[in-house]
């Protein structure tokens, strides 16, 4: 494939010796339980070569301005395109039970596992890894680790970034030079054990999908990114309210879960949602005190 150099795809095959698979997909925003997909792509490596999947879909719903100044995918380029119910059959048989890589893997792979659990699909048990993971144990001095930051210091060629088949073959790479880098210097495969964040089959048939009916809610909240406050039964604030920035609700294989900037701690955390005992809309005044007050804060 374009860009992808012998010694990526060697050292790929030394650590995957079955072959691996990059996958990457474009959303209408970043919780699968109220956005859909739009586009998925992958990108598998085996030792017979590299094969490709690359296929827009109908999210049957409007696609949002905000995400197409993003990925540059209309209502139009997508009117005529298949639907998710029909792509994923055919993206299920392409990835197979190859380990999977991805780029922030738990938004990915969690759009894909509630697609798949809604359409009552099977996937074969596969290892997921995370080439966000293995850039922040590689590339320790770099600035952050967003895929454009990563193709621009490791010098990787990506034309059209916020595409999936672009994505997934630069986050392949990226995964590829961290493998490089680590094994020259310890000659071992430990590395994977920080990528790897869980197997496919973790999820089971019956997970609960649904939000609990005290917090139905937060499907309209969590998409708006306004911040609100949680009353949470864990950590150091167990049962005390505490603002939160959300940024999605996402299916893992503990549950579904809330993954906010904690404004309290300025962390990002995931929230386990059958944890979350109670919720509280801000006014538009408590919300900027609230982050006011994180920026002085970190000042």
């Amino acid at each position: 494939m374009k860009h992808l150099s012998t010694d990526e795809i060697k050292i790929l095959l030394q650590f995957f010796p079955q072959g691996v698979v990059a996958f990457d997909l474009e959303t209408t925003g970043l919780s699968p339980l109220v956005d859909k997909i739009i586009e998925i792509s992958a990108v598998k490596v085996t030792k017979d070569g590299v094969e490709t999947f690359d296929q827009l879909v109908n999210p049957e719903i409007k696609i949002p301005q905000f995400t197409i100044d993003i990925h540059h995918i209309t209502d139009d380029m997508v009117k005529d395109s298949p639907k998710v119910a029909e792509v994923l059959p055919d993206f299920v048989k392409f990835i197979d039970n190859y380990p999977l890589i991805a780029h922030n893997a738990k938004f990915d792979v969690g759009f894909i596992i509630y697609d798949v659990l809604q359409n009552k699909l099977a996937l074969q048990e596969a290892k997921v890894y995370c080439s966000c993971a293995i850039s922040r144990r590689v590339f320790t001095d770099f600035p952050n680790h967003k895929l454009g930051t990563l193709v621009e210091k490791l010098e990787i060629p990506l034309e059209n970034h916020h595409r999936a088949l672009d994505d997934a073959r630069a986050c392949l790479q990226v995964f590829a030079k961290a493998l490089i880098s680590y094994y020259k210097k310890r000659n071992n495969t430990k590395i994977l054990k920080d990528a790897f964040l869980f197997k496919t089959n973790s999820y089971g048939e019956n997970q609960e999908l649904n939000i609990p009916k005290h917090l139905k809610k937060l499907e309209v909240l969590v998409p708006a990114q306004e911040v609100f406050d949680i009353k949470y039964n864990g950590g150091s604030m167990k049962g005390k309210f505490r603002p939160v920035k959300p940024i999605s609700l996402l299916p893992m294989p503990e549950g579904m879960i809330l993954y906010a900037h904690c404004l309290t701690s300025d962390l990002y955390k995931s929230f386990a949602v059958k944890k979350i005992s109670d919720f509280r809309e801000l006014s538009d005044e408590e919300k900027e005190y609230r982050l006011e007050s994180l920026n002085l804060l970190n000042n």
